[in-house]
């Protein structure tokens, strides 16, 4: 019989599988961390913005911050899923398959 995990370090390697991140890709990391952090840090002003009592927009610009937001939202996907290419290539066949699906369903649309 196994003992229960206790200790928080124990936790964390059942939890998250061990991938080494190659030192030719490592220096990619904090730029696709960018793409994330930009596109959550204008999520978050954009969404101020319309709930400002101070700003009144216009309905276009409503309507051109509302769809900024959603692409925002598609970004912060899109910088993960390049965030996780770069720390685990050997799954990136099935990411990119992934993303290749989402393109084309979008390009159906």
């Amino acid at each position: 019989m196994s003992k229960p995990i206790n200790e928080p370090r124990l936790v964390q390697q059942a939890l998250i599988a061990d991938e080494d991140l190659s030192f030719e890709l490592a220096a990619l990391v904090p730029p696709a961390n960018g793409i994330t952090n930009a596109a959550s840090t204008f999520i978050d002003r954009a969404t101020k913005l319309l709930l400002s009592d101070k700003i009144m927009l216009t309905n276009e610009q409503h309507t051109a911050v509302t769809s900024a937001i959603a692409i925002a939202q598609l970004t912060v996907k899109e910088g993960a899923a390049i965030s996780k290419l770069l720390r685990n290539p050997d799954a990136s066949a099935e990411v990119i398959a992934g993303l290749r699906l989402s393109a084309k369903d979008s390009q159906d649309a």
